[in-house]
């Protein structure tokens, strides 16, 4: 499926080529232009069918996978990107060729943005890889910081001179490496992200003049021939015009600093040449400076890595649990329809319903495990995990009660439990991601902020972990109690309530490690 996916996003790569063609005046030889843009067309819808039937077909395994589609499907219509193809075709025929021009230039723009939109998915895979590069790129500059910190000691210290140079030139060729390994342009840089829009619009913009000189430039052709002497003035306020340059990322900030610091490096190589060691031992100060803040700024951008990674679990959790609880109501509403009908009425149709619905609960446990398998690559949450795991075991009580045809106040209460818990977790992790998000907008209004540090943060707060606990203690009293009021009420019978409990004492004490695991901080 996922070469299917690549296929779409080629389609969309090869479209947008075919579209993004420079107008020109239309000689014989592309007369079939007319031609060329409905077959455009029609490839456009056959693709816009494709994204919705990939979506259906991924719900299943990939729903996060099939949002995306949908979302692709859903931002074509809004962008109205096929009316825009099939006017375009429209105007290519009755020879409107601005019109068509415009048509086509608004269909591609639409085009791109589908295009990153569909290429989102592989964004976490570059955050990890990322991160990984920033990671070991302040590891190494740590080294070198201390390198040079100890290479200044032995400096002030009265350390032979020529065994300090040497020292000293290692560590500024140890740090032009850094540089260089900095600046490169690394493909899977999630900076990227933020600067494609801003590059794309300055594109066409930069080349507006060279592609409209004749229709630009003849004014103010004219103008310098008559008034020689004011030439400059024009210029100096178009000098004065023009927008002030983008401001510099993070890394760029960065690779600034880390070059401050070789340039002190050298600075104190040469004089070290030159036996000045007091002016040395100064210049090494001041590359040690340089090198923190380096280090500083290559933090700060770990962290933002790290917080938007989060933000994407989340949501992918998130997701998952949302598409449980809505198959989870689905299965209680006709558990609790298919319950209301009289015991004597019951027959084999019954059964059938019953076995259906168990079937249905079995796919809930499915979903389960994947969103097992999510909190397990995360690995810093103890309690989601728990809830899951307790998720996934009523599930299947639910399946063999259902496929028993116990349709009773027993199997409804235990639906009822996991719905609750599903509810609990989803409104736990959206209100850590209003958290993080909020936190990120506090980060931007007052500058960079701190730096962050080398280890990952959480997935959520301790205290959402303490108050998930709190709810699952809850839950094990009402429980208790429930399966109580059963057993003096005749409905249940006490052997059959008997392994409910056994499983309750289970849940009891698994909460009392968890707790214990968070109060020692083995998550950590």
């Amino acid at each position: 499926m996922l070469k299917s996916l690549l296929s779409t996003m080629l389609l969309f790569a090869v479209t947008v080529t075919v579209i993004a063609i420079p107008s020109r005046p239309v000689s014989a030889q592309e007369s079939n232009l007319p031609d060329r843009q409905s077959a455009i067309v029609q490839r456009y819808e056959r693709l816009e069918e494709l994204l919705l039937r990939l979506a259906e077909m991924e719900a299943a395994e990939n729903p996060e996978r099939a949002a995306l589609l949908k979302r692709a499907a859903r931002q074509s219509r809004d962008q109205f990107v096929l009316d825009k193809l099939k006017s375009a075709s429209g105007a290519l025929r009755e020879k409107r060729f601005q019109e068509a021009v415009d048509n086509q230039a608004n269909a591609t723009q639409g085009l791109e943005g589908l295009l990153q939109l569909l290429m989102s998915e592989d964004r976490s895979k570059r955050i990890r890889d990322e991160k990984e590069r920033i990671a070991n790129l302040i590891k190494d500059l740590k080294r070198v910081e201390r390198a040079e910190r100890s290479t200044r000691a032995r400096t002030e210290n009265g350390a032979d001179m020529e065994e300090v140079q040497k020292e000293q030139e290692a560590i500024t060729d140890r740090s032009e490496s850094l540089r260089d390994e900095l600046a490169e342009k690394d493909p899977s840089d999630p900076s990227d992200k933020e600067q494609d829009p801003s590059d794309q619009e300055s594109q066409p913009n930069d080349q507006k003049p060279n592609d409209q000189k004749p229709s630009d430039q003849k004014p103010s052709d004219q103008k310098p021939s008559d008034q020689k002497p004011s030439d400059q003035e024009p210029s100096e306020q178009e000098a004065e015009q023009q927008p002030p340059p983008p401001p510099q990322s993070p890394q760029q900030l960065a690779e600034q600093q880390l070059q401050k610091a070789i340039e002190k490096m050298q600075q104190a190589e040469q004089e070290l040449k030159e036996g000045e060691r007091e002016k040395t031992v100064e210049k090494q100060r001041e590359a040690e400076e340089d090198l923190r803040q380096a280090i500083d700024r290559l933090e700060r951008i770990l962290r933002q890595l790290r917080e938007e990674e989060m933000l994407r679990e989340l949501a992918k959790i998130e997701a998952r649990l949302r598409k449980m609880a809505a198959m989870q109501s689905k299965v209680l509403d006709d558990t609790i329809t298919l319950a209301a009908t009289p015991k004597s009425q019951r027959n084999r149709q019954t059964d059938l319903k019953a076995g259906n619905l168990a079937f249905e609960e079995k796919k809930i446990t499915l979903e389960a495990d994947r969103a097992m398998l999510l909190l397990r690559e995360e690995g810093s949450s103890v309690a989601f995990p728990e809830v899951v795991s307790q998720i996934r075991l009523d599930t299947t009580h639910v399946a063999e009660r259902l496929g028993q045809t116990k349709i009773d106040a027993v199997t409804q209460g235990i639906q009822q439990d996991i719905l609750s818990a599903l509810e609990e977790m989803i409104e736990a992790l959206q209100k850590a991601q209003r958290d993080l998000e909020k936190k990120q907008q506090e980060q931007q209004q007052q500058g960079e902020g701190q730096p962050g540090g080398q280890q990952e943060p959480p997935l959520v707060e301790a205290l959402a972990e303490l108050k998930l606990l709190r709810t699952m203690e809850t839950r094990v009293k009402s429980t208790t109690t429930r399966y109580s009021e059963l057993i003096e009420s005749g409905e249940s019978s006490t052997e059959e309530v008997i392994p409910l409990l056994q499983d309750l004492s289970e849940r009891q004490n698994r909460l009392y490690q968890i707790t214990r695991d968070l109060v020692l901080k083995r998550n950590q």
